[in-house]
């Protein structure tokens, strides 16, 4: 059993590329409406399909649980506290979310495009005066209406996947395969050029750039610290995280410390870092362009290359303080 969603991703592709003259000589808002209503068809249809497949197989998916937000999120993620563990309600639940995101970005993207025909009927017919406000105008709408058309292509892609390994959970004679999209981790590179977007997208990067900024910061030091292809003495060696937890940034600084190599990991600037970005999180500090940009230069690339330098010489100290003081098994 299948899903016909991916029928619908050429309604979308098409207009990926669409020139701004175009937009006044297409039905583009129309169109997207009935791609809406496709969708929709198409998970009506879907949902009956798990539900009579449920019903053969002799499977309990308790679908009333699944109508509201925290009851999908409470299926979706698990934490220490539950009991159960239920792996179908679990597929079924991501299969949920990735429809009602799909029906939510369609809907914004039938929106985002009428708007976008306005901005460019706006910057066609206004005065020499007010064209460049009127173009600028036109070019953010136009980067959101794109954003969205990528979002919707990939979220159709996930859709597909997640029901598929639904009806394979509910029924593991069904033969489909999903379509997996490559993945790989995020690095700290591609952390650092979500950040750069975001401030050049205007205002937003101050709002989410140093959660960013951290999380590069901190992906490029855990990552180097542990892998034990890095090590100079432990490069056949596997490290084991004894907590729940691989180590944090904090453990880590204090055992630089404690050997006193402060100065060539730049551990002030680190700490300094993270105060600041807990302040901001849990107390809403605000946080002005110039103090992101200044991070997204120095600081947090500072910090990165002094790490990934310095660990090479001495990152083999630090893993066995960390041993030691029982965060890690080196085996």
């Amino acid at each position: 059993m299948d899903s016909k969603i991916q029928t619908i991703a050429s309604y979308y592709s098409k207009f990926e590329n669409i020139l701004p003259y175009e937009l006044i000589h297409s039905e583009i808002t129309e169109e997207l409406g009935r791609a809406r209503n496709e969708i929709n068809k198409i998970i009506d249809e879907d949902l009956r399909n798990i539900k009579n497949l449920t019903s053969v197989q002799n499977k309990v998916i308790a679908f009333k649980k699944f109508s509201k937000p925290p009851s999908i999120i409470k299926m979706a993620f698990y934490i220490e506290d539950d009991l159960l563990q239920d792996e179908l309600s679990f597929h079924y639940a991501h299969w949920t979310m990735s429809l009602s995101t799909l029906q939510s970005l369609v809907q914004d993207a039938i929106k985002m495009s009428a708007e976008l025909q306005t901005y460019y009927n706006n910057y066609i017919n206004t005065s020499t005066q007010e064209k460049r406000i009127a173009f600028n105008h036109f070019v953010r709408a136009y980067q959101e209406f794109y954003g969205y058309l990528i979002s919707i292509r990939n979220t159709i892609i996930q859709y597909y996947n997640l029901f598929v390994l639904t009806c394979n959970k509910i029924d593991p004679n069904n033969k489909e395969h999903a379509i997996f999209a490559k993945k790989s981790d995020i690095g700290h590179d591609e952390l650092l050029a979500a950040t750069k977007e975001l401030l050049l997208h205007g205002n937003m990067g101050r709002l989410a750039g140093f959660a960013l900024l951290r999380s590069a910061v901190e992906t490029s030091i855990t990552r180097e610290l542990f892998n034990p292809k890095k090590s100079q003495r432990y490069s056949n060696n596997q490290v084991i995280f004894l907590g729940k937890d691989i180590p944090t940034l904090k453990a880590i600084w204090k055992r630089v410390e404690k050997l006193h190599l402060e100065r060539y990991f730049k551990t002030d600037s680190l700490k300094r870092l993270y105060t600041l970005e807990n302040k901001i999180v849990h107390q809403g500090y605000r946080t002005d362009e110039y103090l992101i940009w200044f991070l997204y230069y120095h600081t947090a690339r500072e910090i990165i290359g002094a790490f990934k330098a310095n660990l090479k010489h001495y990152g083999d100290q630090i893993l066995e303080e960390l041993q030691k003081d029982g965060l890690i098994l080196i085996k």
